[in-house]
């Protein structure tokens, strides 16, 4: 290979490196941290690596000077990117809690069977005391509701108390599956929906 043509190419690359460097635009400024621990790699690795390998020609020289500024210059750049991007995730990021709708349990009984227990006397079963069940009601979101009635539920094999409580409009009722537990402290809603008569 022509010398000359060796040394022209070095001469541009040379060149193209000291505009890359002069350019702010090009990447931001590789933080000091990160050309130390490139340094130390580099002295650590120099005498193991020496002993092994025969001494490098001039163009070898060249081509490893431009690809050490190829990988300075990338983890510069993405650096940068990091940093201006607010140390957000490149990836689309997934559902949140609030997307997640989880699917309640329904009230073990039709309509009609609903509807059906306002002709009968309440079986209110754990939820007898009328201090603790009003207790229940407002941690469920019902407080001070009269309870038209009510009788001992399965939801999904878990033992449940169902409510009928007065709807939000004249024709509706809501019938409300409780835990024989239900309490203030502790509601344990299993299920609800809304009922309008015949």
């Amino acid at each position: 290979m022509d010398p000359s043509a060796h040394d022209s190419t070095h001469d541009r690359v040379r060149v193209e490196l000291a505009r890359l460097g002069a350019d702010a635009g090009s990447a931001p400024e590789v933080p000091e941290e990160v050309t130390e621990r490139v340094g130390a790699a580099l002295r650590a690795a120099g005498p193991a690596h020496s002993i092994a390998r025969p001494r490098l020609q001039r163009g070898q020289k060249v081509g490893l000077a431009i690809g050490v500024g190829a990988v300075l210059a990338g983890a510069a750049v993405g650096i940068g990117a990091t940093m201006r991007a607010g140390h957000e995730p490149a990836w689309p990021a997934g559902p949140t809690a609030k997307q997640i709708t989880v699917a309640r349990p329904t009230v073990p009984l039709a309509d009609a069977e609903i509807i059906g227990l306002l002709s009968r006397t309440p079986d209110y079963g754990s939820l007898d005391d009328p201090q603790r069940r009003a207790a229940c009601l407002d941690a469920v979101g019902h407080p001070a509701t009269r309870v038209w009635g009510a009788r001992p539920v399965e939801v999904d094999g878990t033992p449940g108390i169902l409510l009928v409580l007065p709807g939000d409009s004249a024709g509706d009722v809501i019938a409300l599956v409780v835990t024989p537990e239900c309490k203030a402290a502790h509601t344990g809603l299993l299920a609800e929906t809304t009922v309008t008569r015949p």
